[in-house]
């Protein structure tokens, strides 16, 4: 019988150190590691124990109060912390990856202006070949200075086509190695299917979703294992488990925002793209009974055409990963509401482990009925289209 007690306050010494770890936010690699995620594991877990004092502080304060902190203020506070430990729970290279391509994408629309401008200069330049100086210029940059001939700004377009061509190869590479390092954290899109998320407005909310519950199921994985090794200390249960509180509110949030966002910006959006583009094709048909330029009207037509083949699929996308996501958070909120009132009444520390394993269990549920929808473009056409859909929608803001 002497050994027991001892064991039992190696278990409460070992639950101290690691409360005092969270505290300081210096928590060891070695207790946090799992699964190779490298997002920020000490600042989550420090945002985390703010968001769970915060909420406790609720409970202690008036629903409203005209001058003294209420109910509100602490859950802003504690909706802060939330939002802190999301952006922590965020994987760095994944981040870093999609920031390249978006700046990669940036030049491609900045070379395509250029070559624009370029083209509205050769029109005005004299129609011969290549001067002397351009073709001795060394630079790019220097060439534009010296052009002066159709032949000079003929050789600077080529050169920035090439330029395009050489981004675009760019894009194919990050494609691809964002595709392989999702599938590591158990998301599988095929390097055309994270072109598609790329080019889409919403794009970067879909993928940090899923990259963020993929960090929230390695957190409650933690926890679980943080409160096994607290023993019978209820205090360091519960306030793990006030942890995954956080998390689930995270994820409602999350899907909130998202639903919002598609809903009332994103869609109307569309739709006022497809209702200007069927007006458009209507006006170019009535022109050409009226004996208008039949060849350009066309060509009008075809393009309108294709802007509303590419609306359609852009709306079948956002619209399809909405509806996931509203599946996945009417079971979120109920979750939500179930772990707060156990959180409230939770008596045994075993409970309590009991129940974090239950929410890691959960969390892969949810995360699995809202996986980002898989779908490719038909052709290069139908993705430029895309992108200007999404440039227009970002300009639109």
């Amino acid at each position: 019988m002497p050994p027991a007690p001892r064991l039992a306050l190696c278990v409460s010494v070992r639950a101290a150190v690691i409360a005092l770890c969270l505290s300081a936010s210096t928590l060891s690699p070695a207790v946090l590691a799992a699964d190779g995620m490298d997002f920020d594991q000490p600042e989550a877990f420090a945002t985390l124990k703010k968001a769970v004092s915060y909420f406790d502080e609720m409970e202690t304060l008036p629903e409203e109060a005209w001058i003294s902190r209420d109910q509100t203020s602490a859950r802003d506070d504690m909706d802060d912390m939330i939002k802190q430990a999301m952006e922590a729970l965020d994987v760095p290279e994944l981040t870093q990856l999609r920031t390249t391509y978006r700046k990669v994408e940036d030049k491609i629309s900045d070379t395509r202006q250029q070559i624009s401008e370029l083209k509205e200069k050769r029109i005005l330049a004299p129609d011969t070949d290549v001067s002397t100086l351009t073709r001795f210029t060394p630079t790019e940059t220097l060439r534009e200075f010296t052009a002066s001939t159709r032949g000079d700004y003929d050789l600077l377009i080529k050169a920035h086509e090439t330029n395009i061509e050489a981004y675009q190869g760019e894009l194919t590479t990050l494609e691809g190695q964002l595709a392989a390092r999702l599938k590591e954290i158990d998301i599988t899109l095929t390097p055309d299917q994270v072109q598609v998320w790329l080019s889409s407005v919403v794009g970067d909310d879909v993928l940090d979703m899923s990259v963020v519950f993929a960090s929230i199921k390695s957190v409650a994985q933690q926890l679980a294992e943080l409160t096994r090794d607290s023993g019978e200390n209820l205090e360091y249960a519960r306030r793990y488990y006030g942890m995954v509180v956080m998390l689930h509110r995270m994820i409602v949030t999350m899907q909130e925002d998202f639903i919002t966002r598609v809903n009332d910006e994103v869609l109307p959006k569309l739709k006022g793209f497809a209702t200007e583009a069927e007006a458009t094709t209507r006006d170019a048909r009535s022109l050409i009974k009226q004996g208008g330029q039949r060849e350009s009207l066309e060509n009008n037509i075809r393009a309108n055409a294709l802007t509303l083949k590419t609306i359609t699929l852009y709306r079948t996308l956002v619209s399809e990963q909405r509806d996931r996501v509203k599946q996945s958070l009417s079971q979120s909120q109920r979750e939500l509401a179930v772990a707060t009132n156990t959180y409230r009444t939770v008596k045994l520390s075993a409970h309590v482990a009991d129940l974090i394993r239950q929410g890691v269990k959960t969390f892969d549920t949810l995360a699995e009925l809202q996986v980002p929808v898989a779908i490719s473009f038909q052709n290069s056409a139908m993705r430029e289209e895309f992108r200007k859909l999404t440039e227009r929608m970002q300009q639109a803001k």
